[in-house]
């Protein structure tokens, strides 16, 4: 069969070049070439250039029959489906499959979450991202909630000669089931898989630490900082009112900084202030952190959690959406929306060895118990786009 995958999911977004959607995309991709075996796999992009470096060295290493095909060739992805005689499309973030003619396709595609239903806007967005869009949001909320609803309708209840919907959590499904009253039966559950990730040295890490000037598990560490769904505002409000009362003894590393985010910050000098960092960098800071901060106020699934936990780095988090589910028992969680109970979660961390080290411990638990559920999840994933079984 000829099977297109749609690549443009993985396309880093130059205000957000890691996200979640795109490390799922990357990491499916490969593994579909991986295991690909009587398939045509055909890739579809807006342009190759935008294709991660990892992926289109493994589409172009690949023994077997991989086409590139970018929209120079084909405007559209509905030309592409006639071009080559698609019979089976996968798109891992199907955000716009709504508005596709699929009658004669088979299509896999996966929905990550529901975030602008669930939560339209945040106090966040007013200060790190557009005052005017979270003004407008607030004004007209009740269209946009609507539209965004009736996208994602259009979404679920596709028609295509074949489906299947995936989603990465539990807590996904059970929000389309209520807000469509989608039959659960047709919703596949299947983990983000676990992103591929560079291992790092000693001397890696005191290059790093050197360079940046930041001293090893003497940190709290929050990432995303810019994205206003990560809640990173209330976060700083939370360390500064620490610092305030001498209450706080470790500093800050904040990662995807921006000139919005520094603004917020009272006390500067606790605080470290990265861009984005390379992957084999944000390894280093997960590992040696004093402690993983996630104040997120809305996930489909959510790496970060995870990611820190594999080392063993206690973890602080958010209780709402798929992240208890993803974390379990292993973190000490908190309301997002309280400064005041993030506050108190931070200065107990900090305070408290003994939770600390039942935390390391839970943590990689944790960790190991989700990376075995992503890898048999993956496998029969890619099964189902591959032999659709």
């Amino acid at each position: 069969m000829n099977i297109l995958i749609n690549l443009n999911s993985s396309i880093k977004d130059a205000n957000n070049p890691f996200h979640g959607g795109n490390e799922y995309a990357n990491r499916l991709t490969v593994e579909i070439i991986k295991v690909n075996k009587i398939n045509n796999l055909y890739f579809y992009c807006q342009s190759v250039d935008l294709i991660d470096s990892k992926v289109l060295r493994t589409i172009k290493d690949s023994s077997s029959k991989c086409v590139l095909i970018s929209e120079e060739e084909c405007f559209n992805i509905e030309g592409a489906f006639k071009e080559y005689n698609i019979g089976r499309l996968f798109d891992p973030l199907g955000v716009g499959l709504g508005n596709l003619n699929l009658g004669n396709i088979e299509v896999v595609y996966t929905v990550h979450g529901l975030r602008p239903v669930e939560l339209l806007t945040d106090i966040n967005e007013y200060y790190f991202e557009s005052k005017i869009k979270y003004v407008l949001k607030n004004i007209l909320s009740y269209y946009f909630k609507n539209k965004y609803k009736n996208k994602f309708r259009d979404v679920i209840n596709l028609k295509a000669k074949k489906k299947q919907l995936v989603v990465v959590s539990e807590h996904t499904k059970n929000t389309i089931v209520t807000l469509f009253g989608t039959n659960p039966d047709d919703i596949s559950v299947f983990y983000s898989p676990e992103k591929i990730f560079e291992k790092t040295n000693l001397l890696e890490e005191q290059n790093f630490f050197l360079k940046t000037n930041i001293i090893p598990e003497d940190y709290f560490l929050l990432v995303s900082s810019k994205r206003w769904v990560k809640n990173t505002f209330r976060a700083i409000k939370a360390f500064d009112e620490l610092i305030d009362k001498g209450l706080l003894t470790k500093k800050i590393v904040l990662t995807g900084v921006n000139s919005k985010v520094k603004k917020v910050v009272k006390n500067k000098e606790m605080f470290y202030f990265l861009d984005y960092v390379p992957s084999k960098e944000l390894e280093i800071l997960y590992k040696n952190a004093f402690c993983f901060v996630y104040p997120s106020l809305n996930e489909g699934f959510g790496y970060p959690p995870l990611e820190a936990m594999k080392y063993g780095t206690p973890v602080i988090a958010s209780m709402i959406t798929a992240i208890p589910e993803v974390v379990g028992e292993a973190c000490l969680k908190f309301n997002p929306f309280s400064i005041l109970e993030i506050q108190s979660r931070i200065f107990q961390i900090q305070n408290d060895d003994n939770l600390r080290k039942e935390l390391k411990i839970l943590g990689k638990n944790r960790y190991e118990l989700i990376s075995k559920k992503q890898k048999e999840d993956l496998f029969k994933l890619v099964e189902i786009i591959l032999l659709n079984e």
